[in-house]
């Protein structure tokens, strides 16, 4: 990704949230899970807020399938503490952690009070540059879970829980459609209806025992290999659409959703090449120390690699035990020809970037050698 296009999506990121602020529906903790499931289906909405004291907290669609019984059960037992935002902040900072919590929206406070939200759907809107022209397969998720026809629909609802994931696609030999958290819902939402619970509560395994083309998607969202993040951000603007899946002719390669796309605006911690930072811990000298790590990462790589042309990194907190949390960290590198992940976990921030960059020195070196023996051999036999 070219310097012109960091600049691009810098302008974006400095913008403020006051100018993306939509409506949201803030509800009473009390409220049975079934009416909200209602207004987020009315509304095309995909969470909902709760004020209780000081603290905020939001049940979202993809929440309410693991709901044992959405009209005896309250909001309440189900949401979760979520960040917000002030309208003062800038969407760098939404997107980010927006990103880093793989939310679809955040609230915007002022006063303690919520006030609005800012949606992925609002973000993109402002990304809409044509000079957004790098390749889809730089953000897609690569090798996306994926189910067949004859898969039950409880399966598919188990494994978005699981994953917490809201799209599946199926897939026999090709492509044949999609199934989403909005699909197993409405199934959901409709058995549970007053009108159709008169001889108990309906159970959810039984409920979606059936194969997941009863209710699958056909006409799904495509892109391909060669379409640029430009030409997808068009398609997610002039459509509802909240994913694409990225095929190379019949074979799917990977899925793009808001959430990746928006990645892009993550803190940026290198100015010489593109470089990316997400998930940064609210720890404001964690935060920094965890920007010159990977700062130092990206100057090594430098002179390793002449053609390195992008860097990402996104840190995910992936278990809190009282006081101790654990972090997972994961590397993406894009040069001219090549795409190098690596992933490394641990307690100490630190220590997982220290050790990753030793783990990329062993593994830079050993490929340096092969090359050199090649060389070698290559001289010898034409000598």
């Amino acid at each position: 990704m070219k310097i012109e296009l960091f600049k691009i999506l810098d302008r974006i990121g400095k913008k403020n949230v006051s100018n993306f602020i939509e409506s949201v529906d803030v509800m009473n903790s009390n409220e049975s899970i079934s009416k909200m499931l209602g207004n987020l289906m009315n509304m095309n909405n995909y969470s909902v807020y709760c004020k209780n004291g000081n603290k905020i907290t939001s049940i979202t669609l993809r929440d309410i399938l693991s709901a044992r019984d959405v009209n005896a059960q309250k909001l309440g037992s189900m949401a979760k503490i979520t960040p917000n935002i002030s309208k003062d902040s800038n969407i760098e900072r939404a997107a980010s952690i927006m990103s880093h919590y793989r939310l679809r929206s955040i609230p915007v406070i002022e006063d303690d009070e919520i006030i609005g939200q800012v949606t992925t759907k609002s973000i993109l809107k402002s990304m809409g540059d044509k000079s957004i022209k790098i390749s889809s397969t730089k953000i897609m998720t690569p090798n996306p879970i994926r189910i067949k026809e004859t898969d039950f629909t409880s399966t598919a609802k188990n494994i978005m829980v699981r994953n917490r994931i809201d799209h599946i696609p199926i897939v026999e030999e090709n492509l044949s459609g999609i199934i989403t958290s909005f699909n197993i819902a409405k199934i959901i939402l409709t058995s549970f209806n007053s009108d159709n619970i008169e001889h108990g509560v309906p159970d959810t395994s039984k409920l979606l025992g059936f194969p997941v083309k009863g209710i699958a998607e056909r006409n799904v969202e495509r892109s391909s290999v060669n379409d640029s993040v430009a030409k997808i951000i068009q398609s997610f603007n002039s459509s509802d659409s909240t994913y694409s899946i990225v095929t190379l002719g019949n074979e799917v390669q990977g899925i793009i959703t808001h959430r990746d796309v928006i990645s892009l605006l993550g803190e940026r911690v290198e100015e010489e090449i593109p470089a990316y930072i997400i998930g940064l811990p609210d720890d404001p000298f964690i935060s920094e120390l965890a920007k010159m790590k990977f700062n130092s990462i990206i100057k090594f790589l430098k002179k390793a690699i002449p053609d390195l042309e992008e860097a990402r990194c996104r840190i995910k907190l992936i278990n809190i035990r009282g006081k101790t949390k654990r972090y997972e960290i994961d590397i993406s590198l894009f040069t001219t020809t090549e795409r190098y992940h690596y992933t490394n976990g641990g307690l100490d921030l630190a220590i997982i970037f220290d050790q990753m960059k030793d783990s990329l020195k062993n593994k830079l070196s050993k490929m340096t050698q092969k090359r050199q023996k090649k060389s070698r051999r290559y001289n010898s036999y034409t000598n």
